[in-house]
């Protein structure tokens, strides 16, 4: 393993193919303003302690062709675990969505593992989708979440662990599912959640309806759905769920919600779960966005089977299923717990894919 001292971190500069990350200069400060807004990939540096010059890289991030300062990477040794460097990322707003992020994580990496570095970290909000984008671009795993890990504000948030090891491939991570924009018949349309759902998903579950058949005793609040709208892309990302909002077409209301949950990811089994708001209900919405979930999930996801479960008297929910085209798969004895703290048997049901 080559010696941290005599690497030289804080003078070392690395070449990606449109990008130069040479040391910070005391006249990049200003130019570093431009970069206070853009989203950070990783954890921020004012929030973790420094390394000394044998660990730590401080680099502006330059075009190679014209010099323009857009944002700023740091490399920095656990001091805890002299192999395991982590590693944040910021790049302009101005400068996004054209791959650089990934060009300096990928960089960064190749040059702490030419240097001895066995494990490079990096840390993502839950809400922050480009950094856990950039990650599994770069070929990071998904490998947790800390609760409260990073500042937000005033408040804390909780942050995915990403990491990436010498010996793993140097090649995008493969995910569990796809993205996908909106799907629609004309008449219901399903999209991924997003921000300015919560009230209508708080609507929906907090219905009586809705409650009636819930499978906990705790209510719903706002705080519960902007969370839950914010970890969207996260679970998606993860390929742990797909959430979606069911939209009617004709108002452009968001009517309700339907989840995909991989059970078994190993065999490509999963669940399918939804709700509608009262206002919606009686016009085969949910029936519609099932089959354009289901569709979506067998031709696109590559699940190999679908299930769903419904309380033995929630007789709607029952129908929904049938009528998307699920097969009752018989009864589970006193599977589910109710909003009161009982339990009741669960009307089970599976889809296999067309032919």
């Amino acid at each position: 393993m080559t010696g941290y001292a005599g690497v030289g971190w804080s003078s070392a500069q690395v070449e990606t193919p449109r990008l130069l990350l040479r040391p910070l200069r005391a006249q990049d400060a200003d130019e570093l303003l431009l970069v206070r807004g853009a989203e950070s990939y990783g954890r921020s540096a004012a929030d973790r302690g420094t390394a000394g010059d044998g660990g730590r890289m401080r680099t502006a991030v330059t075009e190679r062709t014209t010099g323009r300062l857009i944002g700023a990477a740091d490399l920095c040794l656990d001091p805890a675990r002299a192999t395991t460097a982590r590693l944040d990322v910021w790049i302009a707003d101005w400068a996004r969505r054209r791959g650089h992020g990934t060009e300096v994580v990928s960089g960064m990496c190749g040059w702490a593992f030419r240097h001895g570095v066995v494990r490079v970290e990096l840390l993502a909000a839950t809400a922050n989708e480009p950094a856990q984008r950039v990650a599994l671009a770069a070929g990071f795993r998904r490998e947790g979440q800390l609760r409260a890990a990073l500042p937000a504000g005033r408040t804390r948030s909780d942050a995915i662990v990403f990491g990436r090891l010498a010996s793993d491939p140097a090649l995008p991570v493969r995910r569990g599912l796809p993205d996908v924009g909106e799907i629609s018949d004309g008449v219901v349309a399903v999209r991924p959640l997003r921000p300015g759902d919560e009230d209508a998903l708080l609507d929906e579950r907090l219905d009586p309806e809705s409650q009636r058949w819930s499978t906990t005793t705790r209510l719903w609040t706002q705080q519960d759905v902007r969370l839950f709208v914010a970890g969207t892309a996260a679970a998606w990302l993860a390929g742990n769920e797909a959430r979606f909002a069911i939209v009617d077409c004709a108002s452009g209301a968001c009517a309700g919600s339907l989840g995909l949950r991989m059970t078994v990811p190993a065999f490509r089994i999963a669940e399918i779960g939804y709700g509608l708001r009262a206002g919606w209900r009686g016009r085969g919405l949910t029936t519609r966005a099932v089959r354009l979930v289901t569709d979506w999930a067998f031709f696109q996801a590559g699940i190999a089977r679908l299930e769903l479960g419904a309380a033995v008297g929630n007789h709607a929910s029952q129908r929904v299923a049938e009528r998307a085209g699920f097969r009752p798969e018989g009864t589970a004895r006193m599977r589910l717990p109710t909003s009161d703290g009982g339990r009741t048997d669960e009307a089970r049901y599976g889809l296999l894919p067309p032919g």
